[in-house]
């Protein structure tokens, strides 16, 4: 579906059509008008709880829940999800960028989520923060297993997990490993909150996972409102980790790709941290002021842009609960039989051609042509005139109840970073020796034989799982503004970048 993008719908010459099957209809469409009716009219369509059960390997989840379960489930976790958690600091002004590897975003992230989540520090090397250590009784990291098992999620969903413990398939014994791992890190931590209940229930503002824990408690439920069994706490402490942090890790590592792909872009962008930042430390940013006027600026657009064009979510899944109409963009009214699962293609929106300016960059071959990237134009969010469609968090009842908490982190991320350092590809050394051979194509030709790579890797190179993510090596160089002297980062995949430890607890962003 994403790599199709548009195209499917353009042959077909409509922006929705049904696929007609044995276990009944399916509703894909890209039309804007009708998505917003799907995903804003609750009482008509729910999400189909059988299309997110993999979620639920560890019990019971936000997302494939409906009626009383999913209120009880969201009205217990969103009150964690607003600004206010997020201005989390220890007072520590001395981190820096100075650990550029591989394993970047999502160790990253899972550091921010451990600790704003879960209140947990992961442990690492003494001698290379970016080296995740398995505490004791544990034989994989933090990382290591919540990562073993978003890669074998499909495995570990339809696989009985006394036959993965006991298959000669290596791919087996990983994801039962994970599975068994992940399971064992939510239980200690879930049994480290409840040795100390009586003191997080005088909080004002528990941490989320508090918030499960207090939830679970018999003792503390109100009138009408029963206790969270265990799987439950299990199951959303899973799936809350899952949504953050494989999206979120998947959408800075394009953002780090296209910038490095549109040194434009990237400029613009440092010039707008410079004004609104200025030279201030870390710790002295307003978490109110400087993040609203950033995710509000340029800065804000870079994300949105990048989500449009490479959302990690391919799609949203709606259920009709009844046999309804809606009306499409031309303004035809449309019956929608009870029971028809409908597939929102987030990939087809991003690239609807009425709905979106084209690029001018320029393509020489068929794939460069159709890579998404060559139409990143952030710039194209700032005109007040203009409002694009585009649902990055989806909408309606069911939108994302970490939205702020995602938008926020990748601010802070890319405020911290684009701030002191500058990314630059880097050619191919097959390349590099033929610009500087006896043919002599030179600089310039290196130049855009690297952008004609990178530009058709964001379109070829692209890996699914749980969600899109960059797959091909892209490598570049991270530049220090304003010092001499580089580094290397080599990305493979970029999904997983550098981990820069400490990051959000020593900003107020």
């Amino acid at each position: 579906m994403w790599q199709s993008g548009y195209s499917i719908f353009r042959d077909l010459g409509t922006d929705s059509y049904f696929l007609c099957s044995p276990p009944g209809p399916t509703l894909m469409t890209c039309d804007v008008q009708l998505v917003k009716q799907v995903l804003t009219r609750a009482h008509d369509f729910h999400a189909p709880a059988e299309v997110f059960g993999p979620h639920n390997i560890y019990g019971p989840t936000l997302a494939a829940s409906e009626g009383e379960q999913w209120c009880l489930y969201r009205r217990i976790t969103t009150p964690f999800s607003n600004l206010k958690m997020y201005r989390k600091s220890h007072g520590n002004d001395d981190a820096r960028v100075t650990h550029v590897k591989e394993q970047l975003m999502s160790k990253l992230n899972l550091r921010i989520i451990a600790e704003i989540f879960y209140d947990r520090e992961l442990p690492y090397d003494a001698d290379n923060a970016m080296r995740d250590v398995a505490p004791v009784g544990h034989s994989l990291t933090f990382s290591e297993a919540i990562n073993a098992v978003l890669s074998n999620l499909a495995t570990v969903f339809s696989i009985p997990k006394w036959v993965l413990g006991k298959s000669p398939f290596e791919s087996h014994n990983r994801a039962y490993q994970g599975f068994v791992e992940w399971q064992q890190y939510m239980l200690q931590m879930r049994d480290a909150v409840q040795s100390r209940l009586q003191s997080a229930k005088k909080k004002d503002e528990p941490y989320f996972l508090e918030s499960l824990v207090i939830s679970s408690d018999a003792a503390s439920s109100r009138d009408g409102i029963r206790p969270l069994t265990e799987a439950e706490v299990l199951g959303n402490m899973f799936f809350y980790v899952m949504a953050g942090f494989d999206t979120t890790s998947s959408t800075l590592s394009f953002i780090f790709l296209l910038l490095s792909l549109h040194p434009s872009a990237q400029c613009q962008l440092q010039q707008e941290l410079d004004r609104v930042l200025g030279s201030k430390a870390p710790s002295a940013c307003d978490a109110d002021k400087d993040v609203y006027e950033l995710l509000n600026g340029y800065l804000g657009a870079v994300i949105s842009e990048t989500l449009r064009l490479y959302h990690p979510v391919a799609w949203y899944a709606r259920k009709t609960v009844r046999n309804t109409t809606v009306t499409t963009a031309s303004g035809v009214t449309c019956r929608i039989p009870k029971e028809t699962i409908i597939m929102i293609d987030v990939a087809a929106i991003g690239r609807h051609p009425d709905y979106w300016s084209p690029s001018t960059s320029p393509g020489d071959d068929n794939s460069i042509k159709q890579s998404p990237a060559r139409d990143f134009n952030p710039a194209r969010w700032l005109d007040p005139t203009d409002k694009p469609a585009a649902f990055p968090f989806s909408a309606g009842h069911r939108m994302c109840p970490g939205n702020r908490f995602a938008e926020v982190g990748m601010c802070a991320i890319l405020a911290r970073v684009f701030s002191q350092f500058s990314l630059r590809l880097e050619a191919d050394p097959v390349d590099v020796l033929e610009a500087e051979g006896p043919a002599g194509r030179g600089t310039a030709w290196l130049e855009e034989r690297s952008r004609e790579h990178a530009m058709r890797a964001l379109y070829e190179g692209m890996g699914f799982g749980h969600g899109i993510y960059p797959k091909v090596h892209v490598p570049f160089r991270v530049v220090p503004r304003g010092k001499a002297g580089w580094f290397s980062l080599s990305l493979v995949p970029l999904k997983s970048l550098l981990g820069l430890s400490h990051f959000v607890r020593t900003s107020n962003l």
